[in-house]
């Protein structure tokens, strides 16, 4: 599944605009995961959002809008958006991938499951520069389901990603693909640096299982505890 490639930018009351790209920083990931935990017990919606006075002070920081983006965008699909008045200027946080969206109905929330397949997919959309690439995303959940141009298009495994970013602290794991050595789009120059991201290993230790497509399943984390949730990321050839 290839997520939407766009960049977060405010927007006129009658503009839409996507805001949903793979440039997500180390910040972004891990700014004020305190207050964003709060988020799972509503739902993702605006009134869900504008009536948590904590989440709504947090949305005045960059980092936040930049979390926020990453989290609509994996939970719900394309096509949906939840629009934000925040300190006078009108914002637009698109979904894409679609892993959670049921949260995204009134009534809402966010339970294990969706906590897990949302993280996955936040923490793989990282990038140590914070620049938008384009990546293709795989995994057991049906939002993932890749056509063949895809598979085709983007053949360089990269690795997989895993853990809960709602946590506290936060979860966040990946493990290498075989035969790599390094993952430079999350980690940069050494996965020995990658930090707040743990890198386990190599996939196939860490994982059990292999899909049809390439996708790891079955990860583990350091201690052992299998994941409900793993997404892999596949670069351009």
């Amino acid at each position: 599944m290839l997520p939407e490639d766009a960049a977060e930018e405010p927007v006129d009351a009658d503009e839409q605009a996507a805001i949903m790209g793979n440039g997500l920083t180390f910040n972004g990931l891990t700014f004020n995961a305190l207050t964003f935990n709060g988020l799972t017990f509503n739902a993702l919606t605006f009134n869900g959002l504008t009536f948590n006075g904590p989440v709504m002070a947090a949305l005045s920081d960059p980092l936040g809008r930049q979390q926020l983006s990453a989290i609509v965008g994996c939970a719900l699909p394309k096509g949906e958006a939840i629009r934000l008045n925040i300190e006078g200027v009108d914002y637009s946080f698109q979904g894409s991938t679609g892993l959670a969206p049921e949260w995204g109905k009134p009534g809402g929330a966010c339970g294990e499951d969706c906590k897990s397949w949302v993280s996955a997919c936040v923490i793989s959309r990282v990038n140590y520069l914070g620049q938008s690439v384009q990546i293709s995303v795989r995994g057991k959940d049906k939002a993932l389901a890749s056509t063949r141009e895809e598979r085709e298009g983007y053949t360089r495994r990269e690795g997989a990603y895993f853990g809960d970013i709602f946590a506290t602290p936060q979860k966040l794991h990946a493990c290498v693909a075989p035969g790599a050595t390094q993952i430079p789009r999350v980690c940069g120059p050494s996965i020995r640096d990658c930090s707040p991201i743990e890198v386990l290993g190599a996939c196939d230790d860490v994982c059990d299982h292999e899909l049809g497509d390439g996708a790891f399943d079955k990860c583990r984390d350091r201690s052992g505890k299998m994941q409900k949730a793993a997404v892999t990321v596949f670069l351009a050839r």
